[in-house]
């Protein structure tokens, strides 16, 4: 598998050198301060207090691991968690300088965004007519026997971000004729997230949304709502699990939901 090239960006890079840079320059002059603890023993009593730090961050990296979606997101993740670390011992050796060190944090969040995905897809992009004459309401008889992998989207959304790869992959490894993929700004198109119950708020488990259509009509989507209507949370979508959900590995007329509706036509 070819390195990502877009985690070679400056959001990535500034990412990745602050933190290293602190552990460099900085820590190493005020980790022994007046009053600092974190060279003392710790509440284990067995390692000192930076020791402990470390490891806790450590161990809920690697707890939250085998949940993330993409490198993108293991990447970032792990980006945060060295944030949460550089603070944590700032703050035990010199509160003025963990203030400092907050607010470029908080300054760098806002000015340097990651980078979108820019990478090769076959994905159709939908509008609300599109979606209804192509999708829902298919006229053509292209159309009418194919298979839609459509996902809901929003640029605010972190873990659409970190899914924008994983999509586009999915899109060209499985498109071809009788399935196609297709994406739906649901922040342009507030209309159509409403349509399909899919809460765009910013705590919402249901960004993205990725729905299988067949005839017009939905299958199966992720995240699922159960019975009594409610979302069942899925905290992680990777490419294999998402192919595996949607049977995109079979031939599209082998798939099991083709074979019950063909019964019933």
């Amino acid at each position: 598998m070819a390195f990502p090239t877009r985690l070679i960006s400056l959001y990535y890079i500034i990412n990745f050198a602050l933190p290293v840079i602190f552990f460099i320059f900085v820590y190493p002059l005020h980790r022994e301060n007046k009053g600092s603890k974190l060279t003392s023993m710790g509440f284990t009593g067995m390692l000192k207090a930076e020791e402990e730090w470390a490891l806790m961050m450590l161990g809920s990296y690697l707890l939250k691991y085998r949940n993330h979606s993409s490198i993108d997101e293991s990447v970032q993740k792990a980006f945060m968690h060295l944030k949460m670390l550089t603070l944590a011992l700032c703050f035990q050796c010199n509160k003025t300088l963990g203030m400092y060190l907050m607010a470029g944090y908080s300054i760098l969040f806002l000015t340097v965004q990651p980078p979108k995905f820019t990478g090769a897809s076959s994905i159709e992009y939908l509008n609300p007519v599109s979606l209804k004459s192509r999708v829902r309401s298919p006229k053509h008889s292209s159309d009418l026997s194919t298979v839609w992998v459509v996902g809901f989207w929003a640029d605010w959304c972190e873990k659409c971000q970190f899914l924008e790869a994983m999509f586009s992959s999915l899109s060209l490894k499985h498109a071809k004729e009788g399935l196609s993929f297709g994406k739906v700004d649901v922040v342009k198109y507030p209309e159509l997230a409403e349509e399909f119950r899919i809460d765009t708020s910013g705590y919402s488990w249901q960004l993205p949304t990725i729905i299988l259509f067949y005839k017009g009509v939905e299958v199966k989507r992720l995240p699922p709502f159960k019975s009594d209507g409610t979302v069942v949370k899925t905290s992680k979508m990777d490419e294999k699990g998402v192919a595996k959900v949607f049977e995109l590995d079979k031939p599209v007329e082998e798939m099991s939901f083709r074979r019950k509706r063909g019964k019933k036509d």
